[in-house]
């Protein structure tokens, strides 16, 4: 073709030295014009090298490219008819080619403004911003030119709200700019008083908008359009968040994106429970949520919108450091259908005001996210009403001898320093298997990953961690400040900007199990690195922190994956890919141990929103009786009960095989799969009183007997009924007879407690919140989908399986 064209001599011929070796000496022979390339590096760096070829040579052996069937290829073959037809197709498709983009998001653009009825139906993700796109960029350059305030603008003002009611304080917190070096107050909040706080409380009792009588389609069709709403406003969202609580606009970005999500997953979710034949939804009350400030929108919005899904009314306290967020996301809810008195937003003036709401009796159950001292603080100031909390989290990233380094170190700086390493999910901890953690190329390759991290003012686009939300971290100045026996700092901490909320992303070498910045939440840029005999002592050590929110491991050995998988006790695991940004659905989110409080239901699951209702037996299921292995049970009852128990029984068996006993595909993505799993509790206590009917607990041990939970029978003492279910206890679980202090005293040993009754036993709950257990305490109910929820826990995993962006093996759930 050179030739034909007249071109031969500015034709040059590019190959890879050491593939094809005859093919350039022909070249040669022709006298043409040959580039061999090959990597070139220091000594040190020669595992990039053989990376680089690794991957060229798995591209040039796929079973789609043309060299892997180049040599003794014979005309008229099979591999000469596959290669034909993909190259046929491959020429019929040139006349479809476009020469245009196909990525056309342009956030300058409004948005749809009409919710069609499959999208009140059906649940998809909201995308986030591809960043890549110019008109997006120049998007997020008027985020940074309305949000990046000078001392000269007026601080804006925000009123103390009840109901439809908006006050001025004379009592006012000011916010201020912490990537900017000068003073710049942002804006003032009105401070809420007691009196207030006890006129908001009516307010939301009073439910003077008939909120708890609303339908759930109006409910939906209102939530969906505050997920407008929360789009439209999107570049004021991320700008607030950007000045008020210090996130880059990337991280701002993806909330927005999550809270959309909220609005529209839980409503439809709810109406699955609400679909129910054998069972009446009515909603609760009044829901305290309590978010943190390290995700100023997604959480609030989260647990708001599950609330309010459920026909609730909310009263809703941001943390203070953050409420200018809230208040700018609680005007969509207001402005698209969510009455003022169904949603509040409060600041209190002070720690009273605060302690008077959340020991109030008309506040029915408690949404927290936020610290782990925290949970039990609430737990004991009302031990009687539910909380549902996300805590704390000492999450570990384990990479053994037979990870992918270069990989692992890419997720590991993604998880442990963006959002300024104050994610909840962040990577705290790294375990290294010897031959890793002794290796100074290792060590060369982590520094240089963490160094090349920039850090300062938010509204810099270059910049990947911004300030912290406070200068003032005890525990972070303890673990700079003080280097324990064996431990230095592999890269040293290092503050960007003179007033100390800027850390430089740290790495410190040689921490110990035991030692101070190995056991305590630090919420900062600062990974501590620890050495591991073997993969064994690596998920010991991961276990004895006592937390379990998320956990990963960066391992291509499949026995490796399988057995971690099995044996780490988190919320939510990852195989191969960082341990931070859970979607909703795709990878519900929630811990276990100390990093949750409650029924340890997830948040983003298709389970949350039956946290926030009441649920009361209406009807008996119509199924197949199926309670041949529990004729122990149905000999002790009278006929009326026995049907009721075999119908329940029925129920179970036949939602633990369709819901609960399979690890099922939420979403499966090109080179990623996303499953969620139902695991049996491994301690459980089921406490019967004189008060408890039969057939109420045998139908709480049919329950724990399906699900395989480890159920210990505590039985308050000795008489005829009790002894009756005592006989048929035996053959199944352990049975105990215990006075209430003998009880009381052993709660400690269990995961969590079942009775069965709504009778709030004050001794029983006070000792409950003190250790942090939760009372399943609801009557038991035939409805197998709901009953079971009470003896599992919750997990989903993600495992990213491609390498080098090749998708190599077929991946089963």
């Amino acid at each position: 073709l050179s030739q034909k064209m007249g071109v031969e001599e500015l034709v040059t011929f590019e190959m890879l030295e050491g593939m094809a070796n005859h093919l350039p000496r022909v070249m040669r022979s022709l006298n043409k014009h040959i580039i061999l390339y090959t990597p070139v590096v220091k000594n040190e760096h020669f595992l990039n090298a053989i990376s680089y070829l690794v991957r060229r040579m798995d591209e040039n052996t796929s079973k789609d490219n043309f060299l892997s069937y180049s040599f003794n290829l014979k005309f008229g073959s099979k591999q000469w008819e596959f290669l034909k037809d993909q190259f046929l197709k491959a020429y019929e498709l040139k006349d479809k080619m476009e020469a245009r983009s196909f990525r056309t998001q342009d956030r300058n653009k409004l948005q749809a403004s009409i919710i069609t009825e499959e999208e009140l139906n059906t649940f998809r993700n909201e995308p986030d911003t591809n960043f890549d796109l110019k008109p997006n960029r120049l998007w997020a350059d008027k985020i940074r030119e309305q949000w990046k305030k000078s001392s000269s603008d007026e601080p804006y003002q925000m009123p103390v709200q009840i109901g439809d009611k908006q006050y001025t304080a004379t009592h006012k917190k000011a916010y201020y700019d912490r990537s900017q070096a000068e003073d710049v107050c942002l804006c003032e909040v009105s401070l809420s008083s007691m009196e207030q706080v006890k006129e908001l409380i009516d307010v939301a009792e009073a439910d003077a908008s008939n909120w708890r009588k609303t339908s759930l389609d109006e409910r939906n069709r209102i939530l969906h359009q505050v997920a407008l709403k929360l789009s439209a406003q999107r570049g004021n969202l991320i700008g607030c968040m950007c000045a008020i609580t210090g996130k880059t606009i990337v991280e701002g970005d993806v909330e927005v994106s999550e809270a959309i999500d909220f609005c529209r997953y839980y409503p439809i979710t709810m109406k699955s429970f609400a679909g129910l034949e054998t069972i009446t939804c009515t909603p609760k009350g009044i829901i305290l949520v309590i978010p943190p400030w390290n995700f100023p929108l997604s959480i609030p919005v989260g647990g708001t919108a599950a609330a309010l899904a459920g026909g609730n009314t909310v009263i809703l306290k941001p943390a203070t450091v953050a409420f200018p967020v809230a208040w700018e996301f609680a005007k969509c809810f207001w402005e698209a259908g969510v009455p003022k008195d169904a949603l509040q937003v409060v600041c209190t003036d002070g720690r009273e005001p605060l302690n008077f709401l959340t020991t109030h009796p008309a506040i029915k159950h408690v949404i927290l996210t936020g610290g782990t001292e925290t949970a039990f603080k609430l737990l004991e100031n009302n031990p009687v009403c539910p909380l549902s909390a996300e805590t704390g989290g000492k999450n570990a990233i384990i990479l053994t001898s037979s990870g992918d380094r270069d990989h692992a170190i890419q997720n590991v700086v993604a998880s442990a320093f963006s959002n300024a390493g104050q994610k909840c999910s962040a990577c705290s901890l790294l375990l290294l298997a010897k031959d890793n953690y002794n290796d100074p190329e290792f060590k060369s390759k982590l520094k240089d990953a963490v160094t090349s991290m920039h850090t300062g003012s938010v509204w810099n686009g270059g910049n990947v961690v911004g300030p912290m939300i406070t200068n003032d971290n005890e525990k972070l100045l303890h673990a700079i400040n003080n280097l324990e026996p064996g431990e230095s700092w592999l890269v040293k901490p290092e503050f960007a900007d003179e007033k100390h909320y800027m850390l430089k992303p740290c790495v410190k070498w040689g921490v110990k199990p035991g030692s101070y910045s190995f056991q305590n939440e630090l919420f900062a840029p600062m990974l501590s690195v620890v050495c591991m005999e073997d993969l064994e002592e690596g998920i010991k050590l991961v276990n004895s922190t006592g937390y379990g929110l998320t956990s990963g491991i960066q391992s291509l050995d499949e026995s490796e994956q399988i057995r971690w998988k099995n044996e780490i006790e988190a919320g939510n695991l990852y195989i191969n890919r960082g341990i931070t940004g859970a979607i909703v659905h795709r990878q519900p989110f929630g811990g276990m141990k100390r990093s949750a409080f409650g029924g340890g239901i997830k948040a983003g699951w298709k389970n949350y929103v039956s946290c926030f209702v009441n649920m009361t037996e209406k009807q008996l299921p119509t199924l197949p009786i199926q309670a041949k292995a529990f004729e122990s049970y149905t000999s002790a009852l009278n006929p009326i009960d026995k049907i009721r128990f075999e119908t329940a029984v029925s129920s179970y068996l036949e939602n633990w095989g369709k819901e609960f006993s399979k690890e099922v595909v939420t979403e499966r993505l090109i080179g990623e799969l996303d499953t969620f799993r139902y695991l049996p509790l491994k301690k459980m206590v089921f406490r019967i009183n004189t008060s408890d009917t039969l057939c109420d607990c045998f139908m709480i041990m049919a329950a724990a007997k399906i699900v395989k939970t480890a159920l210990t029978v505590s039985i308050c003492k000795e008489d005829e009924k009790l002894d009756a279910i005592r006989q048929c206890a035996e053959k199944d679980f352990p049975v105990i007879t215990q006075a209430d202090a003998e009880f009381l005293s052993g709660l400690e040993a269990f995961d969590r407690i079942r009775t069965c009754c709504n009778e709030k036993h004050e001794n029983l709950y006070r000792m409950a919140a003190t250790l942090g257990k939760h009372i399943a305490g609801a009557k038991p109910l035939p409805e197998g989908r709901i009953e079971l929820l009470n003896y599992v826990k919750e997990q989903s995993i993600s495992f990213e399986y491609h390498r080098y962006g090749s998708i190599t093996e077929p991946v089963e759930c």
